[in-house]
């Protein structure tokens, strides 16, 4: 039996269409969609691991600073001396807000003291920072230490 709708046409073809639709929609999925999803979830795997191995391997052992001047680039201009400094962590841990004092103490035994911070230092990294003085610093002696870090 055909029913009519309104129109009066029947329904049974248009029944007959949306079940081919439904078959179509239901495809078998090919080898490049089997292909992208092997790839895709090993990618996802893999970037799994490798964040839990570093959470777990990554080191426990709090900051440690090394600083190092470098003499060979002081730059001299107008009444200033700019040292560079390179400081590094060798620690384990992140190291934020590093407040570094240089003191450069002269043959006449006066001093001076600069300062700059490093606002963030992870473990292995090596950023550069700017000691700036009146006089020249490879005449007298440079004592660089680091005076308060932050570990988060």
């Amino acid at each position: 039996m055909t029913t009519r709708n309104a129109s009066g046409e029947s329904e049974e073809p248009q029944n007959r269409e949306k079940g081919k639709r439904e078959e179509t929609g239901r495809h078998r999925r090919s080898a490049a969609e089997w292909t992208t999803l092997a790839i895709s979830i090993s990618i996802i795997l893999g970037l799994v691991i490798l964040v839990t191995y570093v959470s777990v391997t990554g080191g426990n052992e709090p900051p440690i600073i090394e600083m190092r001047p470098l003499l060979a680039e002081v730059r001299h201009a107008g009444n200033s001396y700019y040292l560079p400094v390179a400081v590094t962590n060798r620690g384990g841990r992140t190291a934020e807000q590093v407040l570094v004092q240089v003191e450069l103490t002269g043959g006449d035994e006066s001093s001076e003291t600069s300062e700059f911070t490093v606002d963030f230092l992870a473990s292995g990294e090596t950023a550069d920072g700017t000691a700036v003085f009146a006089t020249d610093p490879s005449t007298g002696e440079l004592m660089v230490d680091v005076a308060s870090y932050q570990a988060p």
